[in-house]
């Protein structure tokens, strides 16, 4: 029975060590959003039922550059086909969407990060309702390096998309789209989110508890009568 009693004794302690370790290693660093007007809402030369390309004087998107066919869409623009009319966009989805058409559709973002920053990147896409058949693909990268290859065919509803990466460095968030045959294909994008962190280096103190944990079981060691 003693030796039962001693051998619980040490396993809460090692127990009790563990904790401690556990509480000092595991500190998350501050999280971030660090992409802005991801909802595309801070724009003009558009209105709810219109439309306007990001070339043209007048039409701006406030964080972001573009270049190629990038458009401002108005939500219930008819001219797109109405990307608020499609499945799960009736709700949340604003006021404005981008839309990225035809060939080489460039919506970037610089976005300020350290080395070793995990980055848990999200957005929403859809595709055009009227025009032929097919697909509309596009690809997202960070910094250069791609992150993925995406597709929406005619019609789709708004579908989340959601990935991580370890960024090198600061870099520049990018949507292209790729080559097509049929120049009014268009894949909508909308609510770009980016959350930031990045682990920290245990603090002094957090130290002292990993000390107290091991000292807490190098006593019950001692305690232990031998066999």
């Amino acid at each position: 029975m003693k030796k039962q009693m001693i051998s619980t004794s040490f396993y809460s302690a090692l127990s009790l060590a563990a904790t401690l370790m556990l509480a000092a290693t595991a500190q998350a660093g501050p999280v971030t959003h660090v992409v802005k007007n991801g909802g595309f809402e801070t724009q003009t030369g558009s209105n709810l039922g219109g439309y306007c390309y990001t070339y043209q004087a007048g039409c701006t998107l406030a964080d972001w550059t573009s270049s190629g066919n990038t458009v401002v869409i108005g939500a219930n623009s008819g001219a797109w086909g109405g990307p608020s009319s499609l499945a799960n966009g009736q709700t949340g989805l604003g006021s404005f969407v981008l839309g990225l058409q035809g060939t080489d559709a460039k919506l970037s973002q610089y976005l300020t990060l350290d080395a070793g920053t995990q980055v848990a990147l999200s957005w929403f896409d859809a595709g055009r309702s009227n025009w032929s058949n097919g697909l509309q693909s596009y690809e997202v990268s960070f910094a250069g390096a791609s992150l993925g290859i995406f597709s929406n065919s005619v019609g789709q509803g708004w579908n989340q998309h959601n990935l991580a990466f370890t960024a090198s460095g600061s870099g520049a968030l990018q949507f292209r789209s790729l080559h097509v045959s049929d120049f009014d294909r268009t894949s909508f994008i909308n609510g770009i989110d980016a959350v930031a962190s990045i682990s920290q280096v245990p603090e002094p103190q957090s130290f002292a508890l990993v000390l107290m944990g091991l000292a807490a079981v190098a006593v019950a060691r001692r305690r232990s009568p031998r066999a």
